[in-house]
């Protein structure tokens, strides 16, 4: 188990306890995270460990990265307005993490700022919580045309490395009227 994982295990057992949430089947705990976890065998992930070992600001950005997204401007995708955005592009690879609020449907950051080359991990049971990629049914606005989430129905831990700027909707098929939010990827 990397140290990463390790970490990820313990702010999500600290993270359900401040919640007040012990009995929730919805976000993993040490025992739902196999030993080698989702990243290192699904063949969809793009899993980046060694750039996220080192700060935030040592990722280079892409060369051929989309132009730049600007929070202040960006239009509301999947419920995520330009104040919505968590600035997690200095955090580290812990910081970047979406789960489940308890044992409720919603996520407890659904709408992440972070810079291109870093990865966000995905955490919950997706078998109760499908992961998709796009805009929820019935929102509005468009969604991109390529995106490096994938469709994910199984296991605990899903990471996504964002290799370039734009924005990135995401939802659970299951709850798409409160489950769902988007990755806004800056230069």
């Amino acid at each position: 188990m990397s140290i990463d994982l390790k970490h990820a295990i313990l702010i999500t057992t600290i993270a359900a306890a401040l919640w007040g949430c012990g009995d929730s089947a919805s976000t993993p705990s040490a025992a739902d995270v196999p030993a080698t976890s989702d990243v290192a065998t699904d063949a969809a992930s793009t899993v980046d460990a060694a750039a996220d070992a080192a700060p935030a600001a040592d990722a280079a950005p892409v060369a051929d990265a989309a132009p730049a997204t600007d929070a202040s401007t960006a239009a509301v995708m999947n419920g995520c307005a330009a104040a919505d955005y968590v600035d997690q592009t200095m955090g580290t690879s812990n910081d970047r993490m979406i789960m489940t609020q308890g044992s409720t449907n919603a996520f407890d950051s659904p709408c992440m700022m972070v810079r291109a080359g870093q990865s966000v991990m995905f955490m919950w049971s997706f078998s109760r919580h499908p992961l998709a990629a796009g805009l929820a049914p019935g929102e509005a606005g468009t969604a991109p045309d390529a995106t490096p989430i994938m469709a994910h129905t199984t296991g605990s831990v899903y990471t996504v490395r964002f290799p370039t700027a734009g924005t990135y909707p995401f939802y659970c098929t299951a709850h798409p009227g409160t489950m769902k939010g988007a990755i806004m990827v800056v230069p």
